[in-house]
């Protein structure tokens, strides 16, 4: 299920998100997973209000909706921070010392080694079993830029050049 948390929508992420749902109305399931995708890029996360609307627009169930919204884990349907970290926790990452990336993270932002979001809200830690890139072990993506191999003592300095 998804969270009882809404969006708080800017004037202008409300107009962008507006113009997405008039432009895929329709679209059927075919375009659930663009639509997500690009809703995502303008407000972060999917509250139950917009997987409703996204349902509505589309005209499949809400549940199909739910179902994506759990399924992938590049969906989110609770909020995170304006930034994502993922570190890759596969073999490969482990053999290469991935713990003490997870470690040097989770003590610069203040967050558990399971993961979770900063307190001011900029960062969110997420551990994944694979992210594809194990000849850069051990690997991270900040956002969509991948980043490895990457050592414990380069984190203040990747951190600390973004906005």
């Amino acid at each position: 299920m998804t969270s009882p948390q809404t969006l708080a929508l800017t004037p202008h992420q409300e107009q962008a998100l507006q113009t997405l749902l008039r432009r895929y109305q329709g679209g059927g399931q075919s375009a659930l997973l663009p639509l997500l995708h690009d809703i995502q890029a303008i407000t972060g996360w999917v509250d139950e209000p917009t997987a409703r609307a996204v349902a509505h627009t589309l005209g499949i169930p809400e549940i199909e909706v739910h179902n994506v919204l759990e399924f992938y884990t590049l969906f989110y349907n609770r909020p995170v921070g304006k930034h994502v970290i993922r570190v890759c926790n596969d073999l490969a990452c482990m053999l290469a010392g991935h713990e003490a990336i997870i470690r040097a993270l989770a003590d610069h932002l203040g967050v558990p080694e399971q993961g979770g979001t900063s307190a001011d809200g900029r960062f969110t830690l997420e551990l994944h079993p694979c992210l594809g890139h194990c000849e850069l072990a051990p690997f991270l993506m900040l956002d969509e830029e991948p980043m490895g191999p990457v050592s414990p003592d380069q984190i203040p300095d990747l951190l600390g050049g973004v906005s």
